[in-house]
């Protein structure tokens, strides 16, 4: 009978010393600012972009993942699944999700684009003993990999794949000419027809696709500026001027598919990656259109390189 009181009560403490929480922390280095870090984690929106069963979830059907605020934060829900994340104090976050409760907090790092998240969990004994035991990644359910991730790869962060490249068109012919802004598309179509002209009868080939400039200038009116690389030096002449540019120099590119109208989105995350990393643009940017053929309307289907021009 003592013995099994005595294996009963083993059992019993064994069963309770089981349930005592194990505090887990672990530091995470990511290369990128403190704010832009916090700010991923602050704002349900971006939880869509950096987790990854969140964005393929938003991808799949856009209204599956939804968001709502509270009092001290927001819950997302994506299907059944719910997560509850709370702002307690300074930078620190609490998130719930099912049976797991851990924390984020973030803190600058030495450098203006480094910083480090803190997580914090307090599994309990058993699970963290059986978690060991099963080996793998234990911080998987908290995510920590998507953030850095997405931190950490511009193409995903700034939406589109940003490149710094050698410069290609070393010369190039322009021509300029200041229009009304209802009659932009028109005037570059006869524009780029008057610079063929001006190759074929001056023995100029062209070697990469047309470039671009499309400007707002006032309240009705564009500059408007063509661009078509050539094999060779030529003479500025009348309204046709001829460019080089260094082959030693170098530009920021980013490719852009779409509409017309909605590049200003990629124009809009290279600024920001520019500002992210104290780079000027000392020259107005260049669109390359790839396929050779310039927009007819702001609804045209474009495919475009953007070229920004840098002092670094």
């Amino acid at each position: 009978m003592k013995k099994k009181i005595i294996a009963v009560s083993i059992i019993a403490v064994l069963a309770a010393v089981c349930l005592i929480p194990v505090t887990r922390e672990q530091s995470i280095p990511i290369k990128a600012s403190f704010f832009d870090t916090y700010r991923q984690l602050d704002k349900a929106e971006n939880w869509k972009k950096w987790r990854n069963d969140l964005r393929e979830a938003s991808r799949a059907d856009s209204s599956r993942v939804t968001d709502t605020k509270d009092s001290s934060g927001f819950i997302i829900r994506s299907g059944s699944q719910v997560i509850q994340v709370t702002r307690e104090g300074g930078y620190f976050f609490r998130v719930d999700e099912g049976e797991d409760t851990f924390g984020y907090a973030v803190f600058p790092g030495k450098l203006p684009n480094q910083c480090t998240l803190v997580i914090t969990e307090k599994p309990k004994l058993i699970r963290f003993l059986l978690a060991k035991i099963a080996g793998g990644d234990q911080t998987a359910h908290m995510h920590i990999g998507d953030l850095k991730h997405f931190m950490e790869t511009p193409d995903l962060y700034y939406g589109y794949a940003i490149r710094k490249i050698k410069v290609t068109d070393t010369n190039i012919l322009v021509l300029r000419r200041l229009v009304p802004a209802k009659d932009k598309f028109n005037d570059a179509a006869a524009m780029l027809h008057e610079l063929k002209q001006y190759l074929t009868k001056n023995n100029l080939e062209q070697t990469q696709p047309v470039m671009a400039q499309f400007l707002p200038s006032g309240k009705d009116s564009a500059q408007v500026n063509i661009g078509i690389p050539v094999n060779k030096k030529a003479v500025s002449t009348g309204s046709f001027t001829y460019m080089s540019m260094p082959a030693t120099g170098y530009f920021y590119a980013v490719n852009f598919k779409g509409i017309f109208s909605g590049r200003e989105k990629a124009y809009a995350a290279v600024y920001q990656y520019f500002k992210d990393r104290g780079l000027q643009v000392p020259l107005l940017p260049v669109e390359n259109y790839l396929d050779n053929k310039l927009p007819v309307n702001d609804t045209s289907r474009i495919n475009i390189r953007i070229s920004f021009a840098t002092f670094k």
